[in-house]
């Protein structure tokens, strides 16, 4: 018994000390880890350079890796994954610049857009000084039709950059669908300015100079961006809004037929068409757009309360 006692007395003394033999894996062996993966993708060999990243980011609980792992992937056009390695870095490092910036840029490339937005509003908190995270905030609101929200940010990014052409060409966009033509019209004439052969910027004061009243001015640069390749659905729309004033009413639905074929979730579209076919006395096809203007109007009002469900911003108050 004595010779049973001692011999578990020495193996409770002698664990701890093997225990403790045992190093955690040291810094220098997790950058020659990551050297190693680097050499490899250098060499095209992508899927052992991703297989070794993967390695060193369970290993070492590396954010490091993980952000290479997901530019990799990105890169292999796998965007699935790199947002996969990115949530597993912003769980290790939450308040990390460069992770928020990889998964805004890896959400929207995925067009998930709610995500991007809950890390550009945390970016836009932790680093409130740079404008292009304002900028990519602001757009993302506009596509999720949050245009008092993104006008804020927008002009938050203009004041930090205020010669950023496509800062002024959003804001002045923003700023035409909340019916404030005449401040997005300063702001647009200001971004032609800057990038006279924008096509979005001439579409949009279109759009400014028709909510002016400005039709003349307007038809003109509707008709500027409508003789490019691919021009913009907002020029359509403008054009079919001249048109409709105008009388023209034909010419108005060819034109918003357009307008609605290049951007199908546009409510203004729908609505100016339904306007259009009653002006053709078809009623049963002005109801059809009648109903997908309300549909869209709906869809818009949902999606903005979940924007602002994760961005907390209220009209007439400023975002916290």
């Amino acid at each position: 018994m004595r010779l049973l006692l001692a011999a578990l007395g020495a193996f409770l003394i002698a664990a701890p000390v093997a225990a403790q033999t045992k190093a955690p894996p040291s810094p220098a062996e997790r950058d020659r880890a990551l050297e190693a993966a680097a050499k490899e993708e250098a060499a095209g060999r992508t899927a052992e350079a991703a297989r070794q990243l993967r390695a060193i980011a369970d290993r070492f609980h590396s954010v490091k890796a993980l952000l290479q792992l997901a530019r990799l992937q990105k890169n292999q056009n796998d965007v699935a994954g790199a947002l996969e390695a990115l949530r597993q870095a912003r769980a290790i490092a939450p308040n990390s610049e460069g992770v928020l910036s990889a998964y805004a840029e890896a959400s929207l490339a995925a067009h998930s857009t709610l995500p991007a937005i809950s890390a550009l509003d945390s970016l836009t908190r932790i680093c409130p000084t740079v404008a292009q995270y304002h900028y990519q905030k602001g757009v993302a609101l506009m596509q999720e039709g949050d245009m008092a929200a993104a006008v804020e940010s927008l002009k938050e990014a203009g004041r930090l950059e205020p010669s950023n052409a496509l800062t002024l060409i959003a804001l002045g966009t923003a700023l035409d669908s909340r019916e404030l033509y005449a401040d997005a019209k300063t702001h647009l004439l200001r971004a032609l300015s800057l990038a006279p052969d924008n096509m979005e910027a001439v579409a949009a004061l279109a759009g400014a100079e028709e909510g002016l009243g400005e039709r003349d001015a307007a038809e003109t640069h509707a008709k500027r961006a409508l003789a490019q390749p691919n021009p913009p659905a907002l020029a359509q729309l403008v054009m079919g809004m001249v048109r409709m004033k105008q009388g023209r009413c034909d010419e108005a639905r060819d034109a918003l037929l357009a307008a609605v074929a290049a951007d199908p979730a546009s409510a203004q579209a729908h609505y100016q068409l339904s306007l259009a076919y009653a002006c053709l006395k078809d009623t049963a096809t002005s109801r059809q757009h009648l109903d997908a203007y309300q549909k869209e109007v709906k869809d818009t009002e949902d999606r903005i309360r979940r924007v602002r469900s994760v961005t907390g911003f209220s009209e007439g108050a400023t975002a916290p």
